[in-house]
C-alpha cells in the first residue's frame, strides 16, 4: 500500500496486533515501525481495548491511519511552476535543490531523487 493511503482494521485485528506487540517486547515505536503502523493509533487501540474490557467507552478513535512517509518528507512544494516554464508542474524543494515536476511524472523516480539529494 502506498504511503499515506488508509488502512481500517476491525477491533480484532487491532487486539491481535496489541497481543503481538505486548508479547514481542518491542517499544511501541519499534513494534509500530516494523509493522507499517503509526504509533500513536497502536498505542490507542491499546488503550481502547483495556477501556473496553473494563466496559468504558473511551474518545473517538483517530480519524486514519496513515503509514509514516519515507524520504519524500523532506520534500516540500514551494510554488507551482508558471505556465510559461513548465505544462501545469509544481516545483518541489529539497534542500537547495528545486525540482519541476509535470503531470505524468514517475514517482518512484521522484522518491529515488529526493532520497540522494538529501544524502548530499
Amino acid at each position: 500500500m502506498l504511503a499515506g493511503m488508509k488502512t481500517r482494521r476491525s477491533a480484532a485485528q487491532w487486539a491481535e496486533l496489541v497481543a503481538a506487540w505486548d508479547s514481542s517486547g518491542l517499544s511501541a515505536e519499534a513494534f509500530a515501525s516494523e509493522r507499517g503502523l503509526v504509533e500513536r493509533t497502536l498505542r490507542w487501540w491499546k488503550a481502547e481495548l483495556e477501556s473496553r474490557a473494563r466496559g468504558e467507552t473511551r474518545r473517538r478513535p483517530p480519524r486514519r491511519e496513515e503509514r509514516p512517509m519515507e524520504a519524500v518528507t523532506l520534500a516540500r512544494v514551494v510554488r507551482r511552476a508558471s505556465s510559461s516554464a513548465t505544462t501545469g508542474g509544481i516545483a518541489v524543494q529539497v534542500g537547495a535543490a528545486r525540482i519541476v515536476v509535470e503531470g505524468g511524472f514517475d514517482p518512484r523516480l521522484l522518491r529515488e531523487v529526493v532520497v540522494a539529494l538529501e544524502g548530499v
